[in-house]
C-alpha cells in the first residue's frame, strides 16, 4: 500500500443533502476524478434529510449542530479477511478526536463510540471488493457536537456540548477528526492490523470487565476475548464457553 503518512483529502460540502454515504456512493467515479492525486474523498453536510446508521436505522441530527461526513478511500492491497481494521480505523479516529476537546470515550462493538452509557458518535462503513481485496470504503460518521435536545429513541444520545457545558466549531472538530483518521490509515497502510488491534480492544468496552449481553436465545454475562480479523465478536461466558457472533447477532446491554 501507499504508507505516506500525509493523508492529501479532496473535499466537498453541503449545506443540505440526503446522505453523506449515500451521495459518496453514488458518485463515487465523479468525486474521484475531482480528486485526481488525493488518497481520499470527504462528503460532509450541515444537514442530513435521510441519515443512516448500522442496521438500517435513522440518524437524528439537528441542521447546523454536528458533525456529519463521510471519507471515501481505497485502500490498495487489504484483504477482505483484514476489513474489520478499517472499522477500527474510524473508531480510534473519532474517539481520539474528541479527546482534544478534553472528553474521554469507549469503543463498542463494532465500532459505536459512547461515553458511559450513552452514544456520541455513530459509525457506517460500507465496503466494496475486488475478488479477496477490498477495493473501496465509504466510511460515514455522525458525531453528536452542539445538539442539546434529541427524540426518544433506544440508546440514549449525548453531544459534546452536553459533556462539556460549552458550544464547538464543527469545522475544528473535523480538522481534529481527520488528523487522527490520517494517522489511524497510515498504520492500516502499513499492514500493521495488530497494532491497531491491541489499541481497539485498549478502549473496548466488556473487553478486560464482564459484562451483559443478549442474543437470539437469552440474556448472558460474558468477557470480550477477542475480535477476529473478520470483525466477529468473540465472548467467553462466565461458564467458559465460547461463542461467536457476526454483526446485528448479540447485543451488549448497557
Amino acid at each position: 500500500m501507499d504508507c505516506s503518512h500525509a493523508l492529501s483529502l479532496y473535499i466537498k460540502r453541503f449545506a443540505v443533502i440526503d446522505s453523506t454515504n449515500a451521495y459518496a456512493r453514488r458518485n463515487a467515479s465523479a468525486l474521484w476524478a475531482a480528486a485526481g492525486a488525493a488518497r481520499g474523498v470527504v462528503v460532509y453536510a450541515d444537514e442530513q434529510t435521510a441519515g443512516r446508521g448500522q442496521r438500517g436505522n435513522v440518524w437524528q441530527s439537528a441542521a447546523g449542530e454536528n458533525l456529519l461526513v463521510t471519507i471515501m478511500v481505497r485502500p490498495a492491497s487489504l484483504p477482505v479477511v483484514s476489513q474489520f481494521a478499517l472499522s477500527q480505523v474510524i473508531a480510534l479516529a473519532v474517539r481520539e478526536a474528541v479527546s482534544k476537546f478534553g472528553i474521554e470515550a469507549s469503543l463498542k462493538w463494532p465500532n459505536d463510540i459512547y461515553v458511559g452509557n450513552r452514544k456520541l458518535a455513530g459509525i457506517l462503513v460500507e465496503l466494496d471488493y475486488s475478488g479477496p481485496l477490498v477495493e473501496q470504503a465509504v466510511i460515514g460518521v455522525g458525531l453528536n457536537v452542539n445538539q442539546s435536545a434529541f427524540a426518544p429513541m433506544d440508546k440514549v444520545p449525548v453531544s459534546m456540548k452536553m459533556l462539556q457545558g460549552s458550544t464547538f466549531d464543527v469545522e475544528n472538530v473535523l480538522s481534529a477528526l481527520l488528523d487522527t483518521f490520517a494517522h489511524y490509515y497510515s498504520l492500516l497502510c502499513s499492514g500493521e492490523y495488530d497494532v491497531l488491534a491491541a489499541e481497539y480492544k485498549k478502549h473496548l468496552l466488556g473487553y478486560d470487565c464482564v459484562m451483559r449481553y443478549r442474543d437470539a436465545v437469552s440474556e448472558f454475562d460474558a468477557v470480550i476475548a477477542d475480535v477476529e480479523g473478520s470483525g466477529h465478536l468473540v465472548l467467553k461466558r462466565v461458564s467458559g464457553t465460547l461463542s461467536r457472533y457476526a454483526f446485528k447477532e448479540v447485543e451488549l446491554l448497557l
